[in-house]
């Protein structure tokens, strides 16, 4: 992962104007806390990467590892992204935290979303390298919006001289607020499945597949957001990367946003626990029902088999070869299970 410098490890005009990429590039420019231009020519970007009044933030969205070794000299001036950092932040398949490395740092996150008609969970991988004056993020798909991010860049300029960590600060809040959106929609997915199970409206293994679905999509944001809660204390540990002083107290903001998202993702955890249990539950009392039932008509089906039994002996008795022996023995049926019928009745097995 090497690029062409000159000795000094300054990069020439030549290589500037060859740098090619295939993938889509968003970017703003800062210049003493001012923003000095938006969408800009990499070329011209590349201009200020060593301008110690510039700070740079970029967007990559879906790049290769040739995009991201072409790029990385440009706005990072002498900084050498680690091999390993460009390779994490390409497979994607990283689970989020923050990783240091010398005059560096790289954080991984996923943001993620959430569709009710689906109840599918799906996930934004997000790779942010942090430098000095500048912030690289990586973006899997475009399903990860950047508009609110740069709105809230345009309505609060004044904690752009703060550098970096107002740039970070604002990608890891909006991320954080969608975590909440996400569970919120999940809430109203289980509490809608509760109704279902208390006035037992449709089929009865709806509940159980909607149980598991919604389990599953809870599991999957936990993945998420529960080793966040690492990454932020990491960044507001001392000797943090670009973590100006005024910037800590947003950050313990963010950090509060996250811990208690992790607190709401435990408790629709033990809901979705506890429709499962009272599901199962009610599944055994209808089987109780049932059985007392099959029970009940077993016992008064038995009382004419009986009766149609002892009337079928090959010995005398009363009525033997008589027309009033099948009147009794009839008569007997009918009196022996309508009392029966009328005792289980009473006990509300029927």
């Amino acid at each position: 992962m090497a690029w062409n410098r000159e000795p000094g490890g300054s990069m020439n005009e030549s290589d500037v104007e060859r740098v090619q990429v295939s993938c889509r590039i968003r970017n703003r420019l800062y210049r003493d806390g001012v923003l000095a231009g938006t969408d800009l020519p990499v070329e011209e970007l590349a201009e200020h990467r060593s301008d110690e009044r510039a700070l740079i933030w970029l967007d990559l969205l879906a790049p290769s590892v040739s995009d991201i070794v072409a790029l990385s000299p440009l706005i990072g001036g002498e900084v050498e992204l680690h091999p390993l950092a460009v390779e994490g932040a390409i497979s994607g398949r990283q689970r989020p935290r923050l990783v240091r490395f010398r005059d560096h740092s790289l954080l991984h996150a996923r943001a993620v979303r959430f569709d009710p008609s689906t109840e599918v969970l799906a996930a934004t991988g997000l790779s942010v390298f942090i430098l000095a004056r500048a912030l690289i993020a990586i973006r899997a798909d475009d399903e990860f919006p950047l508009e609110p991010i740069l709105a809230d860049w345009d309505d609060n300029p004044d904690l752009a001289t703060y550098g970096v960590g107002f740039l970070l600060h604002t990608v890891l809040d909006t991320m954080v607020d969608g975590y909440f959106t996400a569970i919120d929609q999940l809430d109203d997915q289980i509490q809608a499945l509760e109704d279902d199970l208390l006035v037992g409206a449709g089929p009865k293994n709806a509940v159980q597949l909607r149980s598991f679905t919604l389990r599953k999509a809870v599991a999957q944001l936990g993945r998420a957001v529960l080793p966040m809660n690492e990454a932020f204390s990491a960044l507001l540990r001392q000797g943090a990367h670009v973590l100006e002083t005024e910037m800590v107290p947003y950050y313990q903001d963010v950090y509060d946003h996250a811990l208690r998202a992790t607190e709401r993702i435990d408790g629709l955890r033990d809901t979705i626990e506890s429709i499962l249990a009272t599901h199962l539950a009610m599944q055994g009392n209808s089987l109780n029902e049932i059985m007392k039932k099959l029970t009940a008509w077993a016992a008064i089906i038995a009382i004419p088999t009986g009766v149609t039994g002892y009337f079928g002996q090959n010995i005398p008795f009363p009525g033997f070869g008589q027309q009033s022996g099948f009147w009794f023995s009839a008569a007997m049926i009918v009196v022996l299970a309508s009392g029966l019928w009328w005792n289980f009745r009473r006990r509300n097995w029927l």
